[in-house]
């Protein structure tokens, strides 16, 4: 099985993120020329990135992971004002960090196909399974099981993964028929325990300083280049 996937309890992760204007010299000269101006530009580049940094964010990540875009917006971002501050020529206001917080996910969010039990039906002739009759007494039963197939996602963009021989479907509730199907996997010598399939979490794909991802600087570059394109926007307004 690829390394992507992996078994057991759900784990929660988080990650917040940044950003730095990175030609500060020459946004430096346009902001001396307009004192107050200038804290007004930067006060409402903050509010422009505290509202169009999700979208920015949610691009980046697409670009290297197959996720949907429902998982990504269902993982944050949560605000933190206060937290990080932006910072040109001597002029300082309170900023914001974007926090995103999620479980890892389950391979559904990844173009996981089949999605449906027994895709390609059960064989034709009965096999003995252990276990499948245990209310008459019997240890084994007769019974006609699934035809094998393999469970596949796009967890990394352009790559089709293959979770190992074994990984079954089956409804995430019993007590729900609208249930979502996902991907199981016995983790034991016998039926028992089972585990859902697992994968990344979006505060992963998003990484951190101290660990980056595949989408690492996608993100940053596209944050920083817009950001800077609303910045100047505001400093040409103030200009006016």
């Amino acid at each position: 099985m690829s390394d992507l996937f992996h078994t057991g309890q759900s784990r929660r992760t988080s990650g917040a993120f940044s950003v730095t204007m990175r030609d500060g010299a020459k946004l430096a000269k346009k902001l001396e020329k307009l004192k107050d101006g200038g804290e007004t530009a930067i006060k409402r580049t903050v509010s422009d990135f505290t509202a169009r940094a999700p979208a920015w964010v949610s691009k980046g990540i697409r670009q290297h992971y197959g996720v949907d875009t429902a998982a990504i917006k269902e993982a944050g971002p949560r605000l933190k004002r206060g937290a990080t501050s932006i910072r040109v020529s001597g002029v300082s206001v309170d900023g914001a960090s974007l926090e995103y917080k999620g479980r890892t996910l389950t391979p559904i969010h990844f173009k996981m196909s089949p999605t449906t039990r027994n895709p390609k039906g059960l064989a034709k002739k009965p096999a003995k399974v252990p276990g499948q009759a245990i209310s008459t007494g019997s240890p084994v039963a007769m019974v006609r099981p699934p035809m094998p197939f393999q469970v596949k996602a796009t967890i990394i963009k352009g790559q089709r993964a293959t979770m190992k021989p074994g990984t079954y479907l089956a409804s995430s509730s019993k007590k729900s028929a609208d249930a979502p199907i996902l991907p199981f996997q016995r983790t034991g010598a016998g039926r028992t325990p089972v585990h859902a399939v697992r994968t990344l979490s979006v505060p992963q794909m998003i990484g951190s300083e101290e660990k980056k991802s595949r989408a690492s600087d996608t993100i940053s570059e596209i944050v920083n280049e817009n950001l800077e394109k609303r910045f100047n926007h505001h400093i040409e307004q103030a200009m006016k």
